[in-house]
């Protein structure tokens, strides 16, 4: 079980939020507001008659924003998610953190900004 709350730090400002569902292998945490929210979830599966376990985080951002054709304000969201996607036995702790910290060193500022542009 992760802490509750959990805290991500979004341009500066810590969003510290709390527990609002939890269910065997699925959290969700979110502010009272909900401007934010984060959900854990773990999910096993075969594929190939092998068994693969399946986990996914997924960051969302809930805000006002304006039509710019229509200029009517609405909700709109703004997801980040990543997923481990493993075989229940196999590879380690230490290889996944390593595969996260090279994408991590990959995934920066340059490389948000050409994702945003839709370059591939």
């Amino acid at each position: 079980m992760l802490s509750d709350p959990q805290t991500i730090t979004v341009n500066a400002v810590a969003k510290t939020m709390p527990k609002i569902l939890t269910d065997q292998k699925h959290s969700v945490y979110q502010l009272s507001d909900q401007t934010f929210t984060l959900d854990v979830r773990h999910t096993s599966v075969k594929k190939d008659k092998k068994s693969r376990i399946k986990s996914l985080v997924t960051f969302t951002q809930r805000a006002v924003v304006a039509d710019p054709l229509t200029a009517i304000n609405d909700y709109e969201t703004l997801v980040f998610s990543a997923q481990i996607d493993r075989p229940e036995a196999g590879f380690t702790s230490l290889q996944t953190q390593q595969l996260i910290t090279g994408f991590q060193s990959w995934m920066n500022t340059t490389m948000v900004d050409k994702l945003f542009g839709q370059e591939s």
